[in-house]
């Protein structure tokens, strides 16, 4: 089969690489084989090309955990999937035995597998998945749109979800202009949230983040100047910050908070460590969460959102998967305004 394979980490031209002599995957018991029909970039896919920290890969690799596709061929044991069924993927396995899933928290398995990451992703023409992590694609949404949901539209609802948020709360998005941040946005105002939203670009970018549902766009560069705007028009504080962007915007979250706020933070970016001060965060009752994905269950609810026309994934672009290198040059250095798309 064609397949886009990580042969080692660097930048996208040299590091991926489109073979047309990857082994189809065998199929265990079940699992199924999923033609795959659109799958999508992500910020971890280039973390994961460069090299994540503390993770070793086993290359040659291939990444993607978005994954949209028909189900062509049936492992031992499957019940609930036939041919030619569409799914989209849930990107977490879990084990099934640890105390987290036996208490109902699989999404936080100590045993965890990413698609994409520890196993085989999605920027191949096939991939095998477990039966469980298959949810069925209702017609009325396009492979295109599906295949935003499973890491970055998952991984919006469930900052969201963690962070309580509610009609009237004011939230910060940090580096809104991407897949995720069009995602929390989006959500955000479902839910009837304030956002404001930050770029890079805000001159290129502020009336896109607005269509979006953003009431006011702010430079992420430098950090401390937008927490002094913030503070300067909320002399109280906001009521949320997702921070996607890490050590570099970390303070600044930490100082726009109102008593009582919620900070959820979901990338490393810009650095994995970062100074902290206990003796603010009890004293403003501050409630701190890390987040990765979601749950199945908000994944469903993610699919069901979009099939009720209630909410529209944002694409940038729509490449072949051969051109895998060029939409992860444009993920890390154009500012891209949503998502980007490859079809095998």
């Amino acid at each position: 089969m064609r397949a886009v394979v990580l042969q080692a980490h660097g930048e996208p031209e040299s590091a991926l690489v489109e073979r047309v002599d990857v082994p189809e995957p065998e199929l265990a018991a079940g699992e199924v084989l999923v033609r795959v029909r659109a799958t999508s970039v992500n910020r971890v896919d280039c973390l994961l090309r460069r090299g994540y920290p503390g993770l070793t890969l086993q290359l040659p690799h291939i990444l993607g955990g978005d994954i949209v596709g028909e189900v062509v061929a049936l492992g031992r044991g499957i019940t609930s999937l036939k041919e030619g069924d569409r799914v989209v993927v849930y990107p977490l396995l879990s084990c099934g035995t640890c105390s987290l899933c036996r208490r109902g928290l699989e999404h936080l398995c100590t045993h965890w597998q990413f698609i994409g990451m520890h196993r085989a992703g999605g920027y191949a023409e096939y991939v095998a998945i477990p039966e469980r992590c298959c949810i069925p694609l209702p017609a009325s949404i396009a492979d295109t749109d599906a295949a935003c949901l499973g890491v970055a539209g998952l991984t919006a609802y469930h900052a969201l979800e963690v962070a309580g948020i509610g009609a009237d709360d004011r939230v910060l998005v940090w580096g809104a202009t991407g897949g995720m941040g069009s995602f929390l946005i989006k959500l955000a105002r479902y839910r009837g949230a304030r956002v404001i939203a930050t770029t890079r670009t805000p001159a290129h970018h502020a009336e896109l983040l607005s269509s979006w549902g953003a009431e006011w766009v702010l430079p992420t560069i430098p950090p401390e100047a937008t927490a002094q705007a913030l503070r300067e028009r909320f002399p109280e504080g906001i009521d949320a910050v997702i921070d996607s962007i890490g050590s570099a915007t970390f303070p600044a979250s930490l100082s726009v908070l109102r008593k009582g706020g919620r900070l959820v933070f979901c990338g490393i970016l810009t650095g994995r460590e970062v100074p902290f001060n206990l003796h603010q965060a009890y004293l403003r009752h501050l409630s701190l969460h890390g987040i990765y994905l979601g749950t199945k269950a908000e994944l469903h609810q993610l699919v069901q959102l979009t099939a009720r026309g209630e909410l529209h994934p944002a694409i940038a672009g729509v490449y072949p998967l051969s051109e895998a290198a060029v939409a992860h040059r444009m993920l890390e250095h154009s500012g891209v305004g949503g998502k980007l798309v490859l079809i095998p």
